[in-house]
């Protein structure tokens, strides 16, 4: 049984009415049971059990969502768009940014409202930026690490996704923060946090790798919002280990990227080419190609022809 102020508030508007009765008292106790009492005359003893009931009484601040998880209602309730909670899947979210059109300020430090920050790893350096990179969009930045490494949380937050995807991040961490963001940690060897769990910034959530699509260990580290990615390097100066700013604003500039990442790009088929060498050059599944082209994956692949990838 549930307690809610408003049976808080009955409780009390009927106290001077109980002692009157004939009968039974009944008192709710903290774990939901039901003691009772012989009749007693005295208000007073009537009074003192239920202040004594309402002192002692607490409103649980946890929810369970979804995947049966019992977590902080403040990780749901904080902002609106994080009432989609879902830990299998990195963006569940509807918002494009290339149609967004507002300001929004984002705490990264603040001491005072004990906004915390941290690098994801030190004494870096940046193997591949944010941007067009190798025909496709690169949506974080590559910092370098060696194997089993620590990699650290951005920011205070929970951890929304813990997975495993074989051709593209690898083993990745996906955590939800307070201040709107949610980060991603890819190519870990090993992730060292489980779903639900509340880490602080700057605490372990995984160990440096090279797992999924990668050629060498780094970490795939992305910041965004509502499943938008933000470029990281506007945030952090990787080169020195500083924060760029304390409040970061996000607007329609943020998102600008969209435009040349959605932009239509094509390959030419040579002698060779298949399916499966072109999805992994370009980072585009054959379902998708298949999609996007019209065709199956027994379609005979014509040299010249033109293959759309995105």
């Amino acid at each position: 049984m549930q307690i809610s102020i408003l049976s808080i508030l009955l409780t009390l508007l009927l106290v001077p009415a109980v002692a009157q009765v004939a009968g039974p008292l009944q008192q709710v106790s903290m774990n939901s049971e039901i003691e009772t009492w012989e009749y007693i005359e005295d208000t007073t003893l009537v009074e003192y059990i239920v202040e004594e009931w309402i002192e002692n009484l607490v409103i649980d601040p946890k929810l369970t969502i979804n995947e049966g998880l019992s977590i902080d209602c403040v990780w749901v309730n904080q902002h609106s768009y994080f009432s989609h909670w879902n830990s299998g899947k990195i963006n569940p979210y509807k918002l494009d940014g290339a149609n967004y059109k507002d300001t929004l300020s984002v705490h990264i430090n603040d001491s005072v409202a004990t906004v915390n920050w941290s690098f994801p790893v030190t004494n870096t350096r940046i193997t591949s930026p944010f941007g067009f990179r190798r025909y496709r969009w690169h949506y974080g930045t590559d910092l370098k690490v060696y194997y089993g490494d620590s990699v650290a949380a951005a920011f205070d937050g929970i951890v929304r996704i813990v997975d495993y995807e074989r051709y593209g991040y690898g083993r990745y961490v996906v955590l939800r923060h307070l201040n709107g963001f949610e980060t991603l940690y890819g190519h870990l060897s090993k992730a060292k946090v489980k779903v639900g769990e509340t880490v602080k910034a700057g605490e372990l959530v995984g160990l440096g790798g090279s797992t999924g699509r990668s050629t060498g260990t780094h970490l795939h580290f992305e910041i965004r919002y509502q499943g938008n990615a933000i470029d990281p390097s506007t945030i952090y100066d990787f080169t020195s280990d500083c924060l760029l700013t304390d409040t970061y604003f996000i607007t329609p500039a943020s998102f600008q990227y969209l435009v040349d990442a959605r932009k239509v790009r094509y390959h030419r088929i040579r002698s060779g080419d298949t399916l499966g060498h072109i999805s992994q050059r370009y980072g585009v599944s054959v379902s998708r190609l298949c999609r996007l082209n019209g065709i199956s994956r027994q379609t005979m692949l014509r040299i010249g022809r033109r293959l759309r990838i995105s």
